[in-house]
């Protein structure tokens, strides 16, 4: 059995291919993909980094037995299901040995060859400035343009920006009807990034303008007293005492959130909730 690191470099940078990087230490070996900066099809910046990794792992003769060792950015989503698909043994890592450097290596490389300044470098894993520096010096010279990424093929449709949740503590307020959103109770929220600037929304279920993609959101039946209701399961974030059995609820540990009375409710999942009603989000 042998370990192999996936790691990516230069998905921060508007310009030049990100590199995407399969290696092992012992025996050291490295295998190198670079990501195309446009592409047609429709295929997604995810499912094309998928294939381009499984492309490696194929030339590589990984196995489902050996140990791989993932980067957890969101370029590598798709690659995340499709090896739990796969059945690989397979798990998060932060990188930081020659998994690291060689992607980052090959990344420098690329923009040494198209003729910036080599004095100028990456120092302190301090990218958003050293990508400032990078994208400034290309728009520079308008023949430098075409080394800039097309983020458009790269851009998530934008139904993957809403995802179904539990709300937490804090009242909010929806987007769309202005009422309020009651803490531990279903919402959709929106992220994006627009003009610059960091961009969230938040919508009852019934008032979202998007049936989201993403579904994070755990329910269950329970029942309090004599009364059924429907609750959210969510990580109990400070001690509290659980409405039924009169115990303290840990924080850490699973609750059930309820409003039988109009009020919000904190019981222990156990105490409410039936093993064979607990579900996952996306089951429904």
């Amino acid at each position: 059995m042998r370990t192999w690191y996936i790691e990516d470099a230069g998905g921060g940078c508007r310009a030049f291919s990100e590199v995407v990087v399969l290696v092992s230490e012992n025996p050291e070996e490295s295998h190198i993909s670079t990501i195309p900066l446009t592409w047609s099809g429709g295929e997604s910046l995810e499912e094309v980094v998928c294939r381009a990794v499984v492309g490696l792992m194929e030339s590589a003769g990984v196995t489902e037995e050996d140990h791989v060792l993932v980067c957890s950015g969101n370029i590598f989503h798709g690659l995340h299901a499709w090896l739990t698909e796969n059945n690989y043994n397979w798990e998060f890592a932060r990188m930081d040995g020659l998994a690291h450097d060689v992607a980052e290596n090959e990344f420098y490389n690329q923009i040494l060859k198209a003729g910036f300044p080599p004095h100028i470098k990456l120092t302190d894993r301090n990218y958003r400035d050293f990508y400032r520096v990078v994208e400034k010096w290309i728009m520079e010279d308008e023949s430098r343009h075409s080394f800039f990424k097309d983020r458009s093929v790269r851009q998530k449709p934008v139904e993957t920006r809403y995802v179904l949740k539990a709300n937490g503590a804090r009242k909010q307020r929806c987007c769309a009807c202005r009422k309020s959103i009651l803490p531990y109770t279903p919402l959709v929220e929106f992220k994006a990034r627009q003009e610059g600037k960091r961009v969230r929304k938040f919508f009852h279920p019934e008032c979202s303008p998007i049936t989201p993609l993403k579904n994070k959101l755990k329910t269950a039946p329970g029942v309090i007293g004599e009364k059924k209701i429907e609750g959210v399961l969510s990580t109990c974030r400070n001690e509290t005492v659980c409405a039924v059995c009169g115990e303290a609820i840990t924080p850490g540990s699973d609750a059930f959130y309820s409003y039988p009375s109009g009020k919000l409710t904190v019981c222990h999942t156990r105490c409410v909730v039936k093993k064979s009603e607990l579900h996952s989000p996306g089951e429904d």
